[in-house]
């Protein structure tokens, strides 16, 4: 009887999560993914995501509120990377903290992203499938309330050791 009463609970509470979706953008879901029947949804400042399982792994859909389609991230171990992005980290950035890496799905194509997290601020490195840097990008972390002995500089090594040459910058 209790497991009854758990997916009605759930099935209502999916219900009224997606009633504060807006239909567009169930709609281009849908379309995009029609094997998903029930992703998780988030609304954030910036868009609304949904969350599902695939055969690929676990992925956020990032959609505006009018229903348009922006990207599609997938997390990924860096075992599975492609061979020519890990070269780039190994001789790049040997000792960054690494936050995230995975592959992200564009209109426009498929890149890969690699995030870095330094004591002031977090690089966003984009790169295609050959290991070539296509874009960086530094966030800089509001240090307003932070006392100033927790910053530490950023260390050398965390730095480039070769020459990186951009050929696309947007």
């Amino acid at each position: 009887m209790s497991l009854v009463l758990f997916i009605a609970l759930a099935s209502s509470v999916a219900a009224f999560a997606n009633s504060y979706i807006p239909e567009a953008v169930q709609q281009k879901f849908a379309q995009l993914y029609p094997e998903i029947e029930a992703p998780f949804w988030e609304k954030r400042h910036d868009g609304i995501v949904a969350i599902f399982q695939d055969e690929e792994g676990l992925k956020k859909a990032f959609f505006q509120e009018d229903g348009q389609w922006m990207e599609t991230r997938i997390r990924m171990g860096r075992e599975q990377l492609p061979a020519a992005v890990n070269t780039f980290i190994r001789e790049n950035y040997q000792e960054a903290e690494i936050s995230f890496c995975g592959k992200v799905y564009t209109e426009s194509g498929a890149w890969y992203r690699i995030e870095s997290e330094l004591p002031n601020k977090i690089v966003l490195k984009t790169l295609d499938g050959n290991g070539v840097l296509l874009k960086e990008q530094s966030i800089l972390l509001s240090t307003a309330n932070a006392p100033s002995s927790s910053l530490a500089p950023v260390p050398t090594e965390l730095l480039p050791q070769k020459p990186i040459q951009l050929l696309k910058s947007e």
